[in-house]
């Protein structure tokens, strides 16, 4: 019987600007971080982890959320505007999740984006703590072979 399961390919890192990986990245408290686009052309599902780290240098009064981001959004967009020092804030987001937020522990999210909800995307962290957090994304992304 011919392999027509998903073949999940090795685990990447999102980046940001211009191929930085986002692997312990500091976002300031009401700051956000917008990741480089991931093109899901040709592949089945992409997995997506995001850890955040609050390392106790303070209370923690709010949360953190993941949001994803059409590829496509550009500055004369409806859904963008720039923050004060954050850079870009996407405010039309494809869907999200929040992030439970814990002083001195880490958290992590884990979820799925198929290519029928978009073909390529971005993910943005929204950082309203009240800390800074150490912020690290990841990928896989899937084949399903052709069945012989």
């Amino acid at each position: 019987m011919a392999d027509t399961g998903f073949n999940w390919g090795a685990l990447a890192h999102f980046t940001h600007s211009v191929g930085t990986p986002i692997d312990g990245v500091a976002v300031a408290d009401a700051a956000g971080l917008v990741s480089d686009a991931v093109d899901l052309d040709g592949y089945a599902a992409c997995e997506v982890s995001v850890t955040v780290i609050e390392d106790n240098t303070g209370a923690v009064d709010g949360d953190a959320y993941v949001s994803v981001l059409r590829s496509d959004l550009d500055p004369d967009s409806e859904g963008y505007q720039v923050g004060p020092t954050t850079g870009p804030v996407y405010t039309d987001p494809v869907w999200g999740v929040p992030i439970d937020v814990v002083q001195n522990a880490t958290r992590k999210v884990t979820f799925s984006v198929s290519p029928a909800q978009v073909s390529k995307f971005k993910l943005q962290v929204l950082n309203d703590a009240g800390q800074e957090l150490a912020v690290t994304e990841n990928y896989k992304l899937a084949t399903i072979p052709a069945a012989s």
